[in-house]
């Protein structure tokens, strides 16, 4: 079957009428679970799963698919109005979507994601139609050695992260590090920092983390100030003044094209790659968005090309993970390691088989993708209005109703009680990293990458020696990791001269 051929074929079954209702009821299920602190986008695609053995393979994958799509738009919304991660890859959006939230901002953030992340997701799945055949090349280079110099490429932006304070930013990026080596070593199998406890072999969880983190330690901070989520505002919007802010926030993420198309190309590059995943996309987006920002003193502080850059990323993520899942069978994600479980499961085989025999069925994942993620767009409109009002509820109330929902979250990843103890234990270090004023994002990042830097730091040194380093593109992103360093230093230092002089 032909390219052409192929996509025609996949756009009339994904708006058929034996496809099409499985894409709307997958999509509003996942924007659903996105919207559900700790409900990511495998879990909404492993419980659909069960669901799959009796239906046809583009049902199935629109279903699935259309699930996952939307979990990022939901989670964006909850990141903005309960300054709680829906899921991790959004992690990114609580550097300046909750302080939007607290100018009475809320719901132009929410436009804006909600767009961005439509328009990143529809780049990637574009990106995905259009460079298959050139990224089947272009994978092959990436090895341990570009792998875990990219990885620490990723590192390197915690210093735009932490509020112009580098030295606060690298501490809490390397003590992710430390974090991320609990466990069973991958290479000795000795436990390390497991104190004796059989919970902590598989290392620690990567969603009561993020839970703990951000949403219980905004709870801590709720609590103990006795405000509500609009912080400063009087009285939530009302709901035509909400709508408004919605429509004028995606009209915000269209003027800021080019910055999506940027932030998109970020996120699809990195999601060829596995291992690293949605969430250092939607961070190292995020840094590029302030480096090329004429703003960059607002960014932390509400800024909304922050929330474009890293929501734009976030959903183009899923179009180069696609592309490694389909053309060699190597998922770029967990939940893209459930599709290839699920593509068994309909009767299909990824490789050069489904690119070859069944191009329309890849053309039906990319129209899923878009498709799902326009649905996300509409329904997560219809859900601004009653987030944002939620948030003007009094700490009182409001705390204990989002503690259990957040503890719920964190139990039902893996039904452990465990997590519902590391949740809190982290509550406890982000609270007083929030007071402190150390970022908690660098520290996420630090604890999302270290497995990647552990394991493809061990397998570039067997592979290719101890001067791995020196072969053209781990050199290459080395010496752009330390150039962008350099860079920041440098700023920093000439703006604490400036203002020396200033104050001289």
């Amino acid at each position: 079957m032909g390219i052409i051929e192929g996509l025609i074929s996949g756009f009339l079954q994904a708006i058929s009428f034996a496809v099409f209702p499985y894409l709307l009821v997958g999509a509003t299920f996942g924007l659903i679970i996105g919207v559900i602190p700790g409900l990511s986008g495998h879990f909404a695609m492993a419980m659909l799963i069960p669901f799959l053995y009796t239906m046809e393979p583009a049902a199935g994958i629109a279903f699935l698919l259309g699930a996952h799509s939307t979990v990022a738009q939901g989670g964006g919304l909850t990141a903005i109005f309960f300054s709680t991660p829906g899921t991790g890859q959004n992690a990114a959006t609580l550097l300046d979507g909750p302080p939007m939230r607290m100018k009475g901002q809320g719901a132009l953030a929410a436009g804006a994601a909600l767009t961005s992340c439509f328009l990143g997701a529809t780049f990637g799945a574009v990106a995905l139609a259009l460079l298959l055949p050139i990224l089947q090349i272009v994978v092959l280079f990436f090895g341990p050695s570009e792998i875990f110099v990219l990885a620490f490429l990723a590192l390197t932006f915690v210093a735009v992260l932490g509020k112009e304070d580098i030295t606060r930013s690298m501490i809490a990026a390397l003590l992710g590090l430390l974090l991320a080596m609990v466990g069973v070593d991958n290479v000795t199998n000795q436990e390390r920092f497991t104190f004796g406890l059989l919970e902590l072999r598989d290392g620690l969880g990567l969603v009561p983390v993020i839970l703990g983190l951000f949403a219980v330690a905004e709870m801590f901070d709720l609590w103990v100030s006795g405000r509500s989520l609009t912080g400063s505002q009087s009285k939530p919007l009302s709901a035509r003044e909400t709508q408004r802010q919605v429509f004028e926030g995606m009209m915000e993420a269209f003027r800021h094209w080019w910055l999506i198309v940027r932030c998109s190309a970020i996120g699809t590059a990195m999601g060829l790659i596995p291992g690293l995943g949605s969430a250092p996309a939607a961070f190292i987006a995020y840094g590029h968005a302030k480096q090329s920002s004429k703003s960059k003193d607002t960014f932390g502080k509400g800024n909304i090309e922050g929330v474009i850059g890293s929501e734009a990323a976030n959903d183009a993520v899923e179009g180069g993970a696609l592309a490694s899942t389909v053309a060699f069978g190597v998922p770029g994600s967990s939940s893209m390691a459930i599709l290839l479980g699920a593509l068994f499961v309909l009767g299909l085989e990824t490789g050069p088989s489904l690119l070859t025999y069944h191009v329309d069925v890849v053309f039906v994942m990319i129209f899923t993708i878009i498709i799902g993620n326009f649905i996300g767009m509409l329904g997560g409109m219809f859900l601004v209005n009653p987030l944002s009002r939620a948030t003007g509820v009094r700490s009182s109330v409001l705390v204990p109703v989002l503690i259990v929902v957040v503890f719920t979250g964190a139990f039902a990843v893996q039904s452990a009680w465990f997590d519902m103890f590391i949740a809190l234990l982290f509550g406890i270090i982000g609270y007083l990293m929030k007071v402190l004023d150390y970022s908690r994002a660098a520290m996420l990042i630090g604890f999302v990458l270290g497995f990647a830097v552990e394991k493809n730091l061990y397998l570039a040194t067997q592979l290719d020696g101890p001067y791995f380093i020196f072969r053209p593109i781990p050199l290459t992103l080395a010496i752009i990791t330390i150039v962008f360093l350099a860079y920041n230093i440098w700023g920093i230092v000439r703006h604490r001269r400036e203002a020396d002089d200033h104050v001289g």
